[in-house]
């Protein structure tokens, strides 16, 4: 016996609890099982997303686009990514088989989609019970796919949309099997042309692509096939398994219709040639869009909580299926950030790599994932004489370079580098401890120096980057302490308004209320008064009327006083006006006489002088008449304006007793 070959086995992983796993104790009957991609699905989806690049970019950083175009293609895209997450052969002609009864089909198509590979999985545990499955998927190709792969497994199969892959051969040699599964289209499916054919009500309903609808009138008789009619409570359903690839269009499409529709999960898709996201809203296919951007460069890679569930074939949900009143045994679906802009321009500028296995144990012992070029058949190709692409497990790669447990030459770094005086426990620090030094030992020691110097920037550049944010912190909590207290001082000014203003309103409200009362007893006065003398009651009307006509009286005379001090201002001001212009005018007078005097001296001299000066002596003249012209007329214009003052009219004006006392006659 080879004790070594057992040994090196791969070891399989435990299966974690509902704990740790996160599961929440869902019961609604609707549950999502995600699933992973083959590497060629990856590549595909990052291929696909490429080639609408520039309408990506243009939808996202600019407004000038023709949006019925861009917004096409945006749901080109989504159409063309959720063909690829289920499976490759919905969108390559080329990679179709030509036939699909072939022996090794079914190998050959779970291979190439992780949604497949886990749909076998899932069926191939259904088939150990005697029930009934079905699975609603998009009519045409994705049907022919579905029952192609179910022809590899133990189940009886039953198509309902009138067409088959089954050729009459494999039709005369089937097998009854005791579990059925029905594949139902999930558009244009007619139950009175095909009805269905189950002999109970299904065990589950599988949906395998974003194109079901679980709203519409045909998918609920499916889920309600069988069901008691006599109940309306929905407890006993068929529950729902949603395949779902993650970080994939089917991820973003599930979280964000259920964000969006308050958990509501029917996909708006009605048109027949086509399942696109025809009437989706345009924000949930901004979000959808920039999540399969964003999340392209991990498409399909399961958490690393999920993959032992998935490594062992999906044994972990045969108690759930036993019994599908349990919870559901897997969290719920993982939720998605809503991008913006600068995240799938970030993304599109990135360039993603794919590793042919995720997981680090996967790789360690060989496991090989064929891809669209490998060879099952092949470990490896050689050219040149060369062995190239050859994948060793993992011990045998140990095994042959001498490096296992039980080799005696595998010592500690201590034996190894020659330092016995070293304590191997130090880890390491174990240089710290000897005063040997090699050069290997000098480079780690300085490289640890350049670390730890980098290590004390890092603090200090985080130290001086927190005191900036603690003054920043502290401004904010003094601006928001000023304005606490303006809010406070503000809201207790109002109060303190409204509270007087409370105060004033009660007030005249009771003196107004008094007036009333003392009018109406006023006026009951009155009565009494005219009913028992009715001679005293027109001496007091008498009385009042007298007191008005004073009252009115005393107005006019202090109307007549104003009018009388305001005539007396105006004739002040005339008076004055007229002093003024008698001054001017006696000034006028002696500059007239000095000029006919210097006149007169100069026309003297000039006598004296000789006759040559008679013609300036006649224009001086002249220019004396032209100013005792001037003084005439400023002299007509000066009584103009006195006797205009005279004549102006002195204005009334009217008090207030006169005003009122007019008032009230007119309302009497």
């Amino acid at each position: 016996m080879n004790l070594l070959k057992i040994l090196d086995t791969k070891p399989i992983p435990a299966i974690v609890d509902a704990r740790t796993l996160g599961v929440s104790g869902n019961t609604s009957g609707d549950y999502w099982l995600p699933t992973p991609m083959c590497l060629y699905q990856k590549e595909l989806t990052d291929q696909v997303i490429s080639l609408h690049y520039s309408d990506i970019l243009r939808y996202f950083e600019t407004s000038h686009f023709q949006e019925d175009v861009v917004l096409e293609s945006l749901r080109t895209m989504c159409y063309n990514s959720e063909l690829v997450a289920t499976h490759p052969y919905l969108l390559i002609d080329h990679y179709m088989p030509k036939s699909l009864t072939g022996k090794d089909i079914p190998n050959h198509l779970s291979e190439f989609s992780g949604k497949f590979t886990v749909l076998k999985d899932l069926i191939a545990i259904l088939q150990e019970y005697e029930a009934d499955t079905a699975i609603v998927c998009r009519p045409g190709r994705t049907m022919d796919l579905v029952e192609a792969l179910l022809m590899g497994l133990k189940v009886n199969i039953k198509r309902y949309d009138g067409n088959t892959v089954k050729s009459k051969q494999y039709k005369a040699k089937q097998k009854t099997f005791s579990c059925t599964c029905h594949i139902f289209p999930s558009t244009d499916y007619d139950s009175k042309k095909i009805p269905i054919e189950a002999s109970l009500q299904f065990n589950c309903v599988i949906t395998l692509d974003p194109s079901v609808d679980t709203n519409t009138k045909a998918f609920r008789k499916i889920r309600n096939y069988g069901k008691d009619t006599t109940t309306q409570d929905g407890s006993d359903n068929s529950p729902i398994i949603r395949l779902t690839t993650i970080n994939s269009i089917d991820h973003c499409k599930l979280f964000f219709k259920n964000k969006n529709s308050n958990g509501s999960t029917s996909n708006s898709n009605t048109n027949k040639d086509k399942d696109k996201l025809g009437d989706e809203d345009l924000k949930t296919l901004e979000n959808i869009t920039a999540g399969i951007v964003v999340l392209r460069g991990r498409v399909g890679i399961l958490p690393p909580d999920l993959r032992p569930i998935y490594s062992q074939k999906l044994s972990y949900l045969i108690p759930w299926i036993e019994n599908t009143q349990l919870p559901w045994p897997l969290p719920d679906i993982y939720p998605i950030k809503e991008y913006n802009s600068v995240d799938v321009e970030i993304s599109l500028l990135t360039e993603v790599h794919y590793k042919q296995v995720e997981d680090e144990l996967e790789a360690a012992f060989g496991r090989k994932t064929r891809g669209r070029n490998n060879n099952s058949n092949n470990t490896g190709s050689t050219k040149n004489g060369k062995l190239e692409d050859t994948v060793l497990p993992f011990y045998m790669l140990k095994r042959l370079k001498n490096d296992y447990s039980t080799n005696p030459t595998k010592q500690d770094m201590t034996q190894l580098t020659g330092i016995t005086t070293a304590n191997s426990k130090m880890g390491n620090m174990y240089h710290l401890s000897s005063g040997i030094l090699t050069h290997k030992l000098v480079q780690e020691i300085g490289q640890i120096y350049v670390e730890l110097d980098l290590q004390n920037k890092e603090i200090n550049g985080y130290i001086q980057t927190n005191l900036i944010e603690e003054d920043h912190v502290q401004n904010f909590q003094e601006e928001y302490k000023k304005m606490n207290t303006k809010v406070e001082q503000a809201l207790l000014t109002d109060s303190n308004n409204k509270q007087r203003s409370q105060e004033i309103f009660n007030e005249n409200k009771q003196k107004l209320t008094e007036i009333e009362k003392l009018k109406e007893t006023f006026e009951k006065m009155k009565e009494l008064l005219k009913n028992k003398n009715n001679d005293l009651f027109e001496s007091y009307s008498k009385q009042l009327s007298l007191q008005d006509d004073i009252r009115h009286k005393e107005s006019q005379l202090n109307s007549n006083r104003t009018e009388k001090e305001y005539m007396e201002k105006e004739f002040n001001r005339a008076e004055a006006s007229k002093n003024d212009s008698e001054i001017e005018i006696e000034k006028l007078t002696n500059e007239i006489n000095e000029y006919a005097n210097i006149i007169k001296t100069k026309l003297e001299n000039v006598t004296k002088n000789g006759s040559g000066l008679h013609e300036s002596i006649n224009k001086l003249n002249d220019r004396r008449e032209q100013q005792i012209s001037s003084f005439k007329v400023s002299e007509i214009n000066l009584g103009n304006v006195v006797h205009d003052l005279h004549k102006i009219p002195t204005p009334r004006i009217r008090t207030s007793a006169q005003v009122t006392k007019k008032g009230r006659r007119k309302r009497g």
